[in-house]
């Protein structure tokens, strides 16, 4: 009996040092791992940054449970960060983190703005958030107010590769 209780003990030592031990990502280029493999922790910090640059007036405090709009936004955002969440090999030694979105705004040689598909996912997830009624149909081209909201909402989450 004494046998069997050590040996109950002894299975979540041994569960807890392998768990210790450190995860060696896959290099491919200089962006790593697709996103499902980010800790958590990670995706929450990229998340807040996001959201945060969108809602400046909240100075980074929390969310109240009362604020519903905030807290479906703030999800909706770490949706696409989570599937979009990438380890930065090369820039590591530049940033204090390690992970990053796989695609940012940026400026081509010949002068013409580059737009994040990532961050434009971002967008329309915030914007459709407070546009339940829309239902994610596209924007018509009479509906300018809309479209304008969509862009003020699209160049507050712009972000520039931060190792360019």
């Amino acid at each position: 009996m004494n046998y069997l209780i050590l040996g109950l003990i002894a299975i979540p030592l041994l569960s807890v040092k392998a768990i210790a031990q450190p995860i060696n990502y896959p290099v491919v280029d200089s962006v790593t791992i697709a996103a499902n493999n980010a800790p958590e922790k990670a995706i929450d910090e990229f998340t807040d940054s996001i959201f945060y640059r969108l809602h400046p007036q909240l100075n980074s405090r929390k969310i109240r449970s009362n604020e519903t709009q905030y807290i479906n936004e703030w999800a909706a955002i770490r949706k696409v960060v989570r599937d979009n969440l990438v380890y930065e090999l090369e820039c590591t030694r530049r940033l204090s983190y390690d992970w990053l979105i796989s695609k940012y705004d940026g400026q081509a040689r010949n002068g013409l703005i580059l737009s994040s598909p990532v961050l434009n996912k971002v967008a329309d997830v915030v914007f459709y958030t407070r546009h339940l009624e829309l239902g994610y149909r596209r924007i018509h081209p009479s509906e300018t107010s809309l479209a304008s909201e969509w862009s003020r909402i699209r160049r507050a989450v712009s972000l520039l590769h931060p190792c360019d």
